[in-house]
């Protein structure tokens, strides 16, 4: 018998179209979670993680009773439109993709448009939703169907012949970041051979320029030149892949790169684990000797963008160790004066925190990616739509590579990557007139992305219209930003905007979206960013491909990883690198380069780089013993002894007396020590000692409270070395609040806290309605966010949390 809960689910389910009925009864089974938002927990270290997907009895009479509120009928006849393309196209194309793929309820493919769908109804004015919706539904359905045209065409006159790669296709996932040109987003082909394929509906074609595979006959791409072109002083080995265009121009398919054999969990904390490459020391070796190569190759062409998701570890089939491979190359032959421009680094002089660079040294759990808008549960059980305000957690990395001994990052391995830099350098200088042949033919027909704004200051415009249904304007959050009309056409269609130019030069375009197969408009022009737009000449014509053209590189890479670097003088004769740091913008590397009989030998500070080219047995010059290694020493070494007392101390809420002596006692006599470094040196900061030993710095001051002299004292140094660029402003801020309680008064930038009614809150602040203002221009993030972080770090733990 019915219960009377049931009749009314019955009821509800009766009102709804069957395509509705369909979804929710998918949902029941557990199958289409994926078409909505998922439902998040927290996670560790301030992150959120995804606990479950839509799924079972419960979640599916939620779904059926909201389904049936007016404000989600545009959802509805979203679904009625795609479905019935799904009947119409299963038929039409069912010799390239098998049964059951195209259907409304597989969530892999239509999981991102119903999902935002779903939340702009949610979220949304109806009357702006309505139309949005439509034009999604519309779009979706347009984009779809070009793709699958050029599938058809493809498989029959360009596909390749290795096995892996046969039809028809058998899965079909949709990206579920960004969309470009019309709604289009970059899909994953499941094909019934074994081998995965990627579909990338844009102009800008650099996989195919630089990492075509064209097998064993003329190089299909400048990395396979390079692989097939006698080593100069030691062995390249760059990444390729198989890609290919299609029939037309406008886009291109790309083989998917797997992970490797050698994965497994490279951190765990309590019941988290992050997974990633894992390789024993000699495969390390080995990986970071051929990632030197590749951001060599990055470094002299010009390549930018090359953060962590467009770069993954992995192995092709037959492979037996990884390669980082780029699989997102839109934007090359740009200004890159630094290493750090690639995107392979990050800024070290940046107040904004950059994780996800795409050479990660350190395994954290924050991921760059995921929906802003996810489920979380109320009290009651109940489930609640919320705006993401903190990073999810991953569960697995693609660029982090660690080792066996737990080691993450190539700063052990720094020799290997090193000398992988300097033999693929001195491999393109070689072979500079035969690049420069192949570029002069092989860029007819290409186009490089041009990145007008940088991107997350379109997604900063784009998550505010897209949760109003598309009603309110793309504003920029920025006061000083200014989007153009071509910026804003395609922002108001949610799009993040897109722009080429063809590497035979000519203006600026836009892709105007499908049912157009491809075609580009120009775009108003406006300033050119220091060096141009790209494509550069003199890249394209490889005029920067000189010896000494490399030092810059070098610096910036022994900077990246100073901190995980332990011994600052090495000697590997097995790779012929003579290494000696002095600070991370100080130091020097020689190679041995038998082959000519020389040892070349690169020197740097933070001004400038020189080159010394002496015999290749030529007794080594001995570099100057440089003070600021063994402060960095000790800095670290005092900071490990605090926090090994200082942490169980706050843990246990701070009640033993005998831990507070010790930490009283080793505060003092830092303090007596860095009193003198101070004298002598100025501010330790990040070009002295580096940023972990500097932060150790900041951290010693701030817990030196009797010592109220001294320490504003340093708070002045510190904010010369802020602005100098070498200490982050948030240091200044922790200081300045600490000296502000010290002496009574308010704090500003809200960093301490203290217990009340059982929870942690901001001591009083100044102006508390401006702290999120004052946070911003010291690159902090909200006040709110932040005390979120701190509760969960520190329970009742008092103003020692902060």
């Amino acid at each position: 018998m019915r219960t009377p809960t049931d009749d009314a689910d019955q009821d509800v389910l009766a009102v709804l179209p069957p395509v509705a009925r369909r979804v929710i009864d998918a949902v029941r089974e557990g199958t289409a979670g994926g078409l909505f938002p998922p439902v998040v927990t927290a996670g560790p270290e301030g992150t959120v993680r995804v606990d479950r997907l839509l799924g079972g009895a419960a979640d599916a009479r939620m779904l059926a009773h909201a389904l049936a509120d007016q404000r989600f009928t545009p959802l509805l006849a979203l679904w009625d439109r795609l479905d019935d393309w799904c009947d119409s196209a299963a038929r039409r194309y069912t010799t390239v993709v098998a049964t059951g793929v195209l259907d409304i309820t597989n969530a892999d493919l239509f999981g991102p448009v119903v999902s935002e769908a779903f939340v702009a109804c949610a979220t949304g004015r109806a009357h702006y939703t309505r139309d949005r919706v439509k034009e999604w539904a519309a779009r979706c359905e347009a984009f779809l169907t070009l793709f699958l045209d050029r599938l058809l065409r493809d498989m029959s006159t360009c596909w390749p012949e290795d096995p892996a790669f046969r039809g028809p296709v058998v899965g079909l996932w949709a990206h579920g970041e960004e969309t470009h040109n019309g709604r289009q987003r970059v899909l994953r082909l499941d094909c019934v051979g074994g081998g995965r394929v990627a579909y990338k509906p844009r102009p800008a074609s650099g996989e195919l320029l630089f990492t075509a595979s064209g097998g064993a006959g003329k190089p299909a791409s400048v990395f396979e030149l390079l692989n097939h072109s006698p080593a100069v002083s030691g062995e390249v080995r760059l990444p390729v892949l198989s890609c290919w265009s299609g029939a037309d121009r406008g886009y291109l398919w790309q083989e998917w790169i797997e992970p490797p054999a050698q994965w497994g969990p490279i951190r765990t904390s309590g019941p988290w684990r992050l997974t990633g490459t894992r390789l024993t020391p000699p495969e390390a070796a080995r990986f970071w000797l051929r990632t030197g190569s590749l951001t060599a190759a990055v470094f002299a062409f010009g390549i930018t963008d090359m953060i962590g998701s467009n770069l993954v570890t992995g192995s092709r089939p037959g492979e037996r160790e990884p390669l980082l491979y780029p699989i997102d190359l839109e934007i090359y032959f740009c200004s890159v004066p630094r290493l750090y421009d690639t995107g392979l680094l990050y800024d070290p002089t940046a107040e904004v925190d950059q994780h996800h660079v795409g050479l990660e040294n350190t395994p954290r759990w924050c991921s760059a990616e995921g929906p802003p808008v996810c489920w979380r549960a109320e009290p009651t059980g109940a489930l609640r739509l919320h705006r993401r305000r903190r990073p999810y957690a991953r569960d697995e990395t693609r660029t982090v590579v660690a080792d066996t001994e737990g080691r993450a990052g190539y700063g052990h391995y720094l020799p290997a990557m090193l000398r992988g830099m300097f033999d693929a350098w001195t491999l393109m200088c070689r072979q500079r007139p035969a690049i420069r042949r192949f570029l002069s033919t092989a860029t007819a027909g290409h186009y490089v992305r041009v990145l007008r704004q940088p991107t997350f200051r379109y997604f900063d415009a784009l998550v505010p219209r897209w949760l109003s249904g598309g009603g309110a304007a793309p504003v920029p959050a920025e006061p000083d930003v200014h989007f153009d009309r071509a910026e804003l056409d395609q922002l108001r269609r949610l799009d993040v905007p897109y722009f080429v130019r063809s590497l035979d030069g000519g203006p600026v375009l836009r892709v105007e979206p499908p049912p157009l197969p491809f075609e580009t408009a120009r775009v108003a022009a406006r300033p050119e960013p220091e060096g141009g737009w790209p494509p550069l000449p003199e890249l394209l014509d490889a005029a920067n491909l000189e010896l000494a053209g490399l030092g810059v590189a070098l610096r910036d890479a022994v900077e990246h990883v100073f901190d995980d670097v332990t011994e600052h003088v090495v000697t590997d004769e097995s790779l012929g690198v003579r290494l000696h740091l002095q600070s991370p913008a100080e130091g020097q590397v020689g190679f041995d380069w038998p082959e000519v009989g020389r040892r070349v030998t690169y020197i740097w500070n933070r001004e400038k780089v020189r080159l010394r080219i002496d015999p290749v047995d030529a007794p080594e010059v001995p570099a100057e013993p440089a003070p600021a290694g063994e402060i960095r020493r000790r800095l670290l070494r005092l900071d490990r002894l605090d926090g090994a007392i200082r942490m169980p101390w706050a843990d246990g809420g701070m009640t033993d007396d005998a831990a507070e002596r010790r930490l009283r006692t080793l505060t003092d006599a830092g303090i007596a020590w860095l009193t003198r470094v101070v004298a002598d040196h100025g501010w330790p900061g990040r070009t002295l000692v580096g940023a972990a030993a500097a932060a150790a710095a900041s951290r010693l001051v701030q817990h030196a409270r009797e010592h109220l002299d001294f320490r504003r004292h340093c708070l002045e140094l510190m904010r010369q070395a802020a602005a100098d660029g070498d200490l982050p402003w948030r240091e200044v801020a922790y200081l300045t609040d600490e000296l502000r309680l010290a002496d009574g008064l308010p704090q500003v930038y809200g960093t301490k806290f203290e217990p009340v009614a059982g929870k942690l809150v901001p001591w009083p602040i100044e102006e508390p309605d401006d702290v999120d203002r004052r946070r911003a221009a010291m690159g902090m993030e909200p006040l709110a966010d932040h005390t979120d972080r701190i509760r969960q770090r520190f329970p009742l733990t008092g103003r020692e949390a902060s």
